[in-house]
């Protein structure tokens, strides 16, 4: 919706703008157009506001709001191509916690665009006091994380561990920074994330993401590819008897496995 209604605008925009003023200024006129239509879009999605506050998180309709965005954000702004490999091995229901590497700061973004459930993240803390992205946020139940104090962290937890048993997926990215954007294998997840799925009772979902991580540096001139491999289904009896520490060594070896051809 978000993406329509976006080209629609900006159709809308360049052609106004080209008869109202001087024609000739149309690189001029692809721009503000450009801009224009991106605030119009977010604005048409502000309007549903009072929606989204009212609505549960695993609501199929509020996902997809926020699921447009990532789409209209990754194609028109970040300029992600996003690919994926495995996309069947995601449950339609039952509990479940997403557990990926983390690579850039688009990760949360491409995931989106291709999961197909009700989905929420673990952003640190600090993003919590952002005008308006924290009530957004809270509307979706997400995780926050402090990593300045982990016991916190851990506190608040049971209310992710209820999140989770009433059907919204939590998506964790256990390496807790992105200080290894340019290497290929993961070398340390913090145990404690895996402590989620535990108090749930919940299934996990290990997603690997693969390709050009330099987003931060190409956007917005140049457009980053972005692939990502979804692994089979970790069932809960698989885990419950396992440390968190040996959840991690299990998580860390499926996403190191040699690269999928794509």
């Amino acid at each position: 919706m978000a993406t329509f209604l976006f080209l629609l605008s900006f159709l809308s925009y360049l052609i106004g703008l080209s008869i109202t003023f001087n024609p000739y200024l149309i690189p001029l006129w692809l721009l503000v157009a450009y801009l224009l239509a991106f605030l119009t879009a977010l604005v048409i999605y502000l309007i549903q506001l009072p929606l989204v506050l009212a609505l549960p998180s695993t609501n199929m309709y509020k996902f997809y709001l926020m699921k447009s965005i990532a789409k209209l954000v990754n194609h028109f702004v970040i300029r992600l191509k996003v690919t994926v490999h495995g996309l069947e091995h995601i449950p339609k229901d039952g509990r479940l916690v997403i557990y990926a590497n983390h690579k850039s700061y688009s990760d949360g973004f491409a995931l989106l665009e291709v999961f197909t459930r009700p989905m929420t993240f673990t952003p640190k803390k600090s993003v919590m006091k952002i005008p308006f992205v924290g009530l957004w946020l809270k509307s979706y139940d997400v995780f926050p994380i402090n990593r300045k104090n982990p016991r916190e962290t851990f506190d608040s937890m049971e209310v992710a561990v209820e999140a989770v048993k009433k059907g919204l997926t939590i998506s964790f990215f256990p390496e807790g920074t992105i200080q290894y954007r340019h290497h290929e294998e993961v070398t340390e997840m913090k145990s404690g994330a895996f402590k989620l799925a535990q108090k749930a009772e919940s299934n996990i979902l290990i997603v690997r993401f693969d390709g050009n991580d330099l987003t931060k540096r190409r956007t917005p001139f140049r457009s980053t590819r972005r692939h990502l491999t979804i692994f089979p289904v970790v069932n809960y009896e698989t885990i419950k008897e396992m440390s968190s520490h040996e959840i991690a060594k299990r998580v860390m070896d499926t996403i190191n496995k040699k690269q999928l051809q794509f």
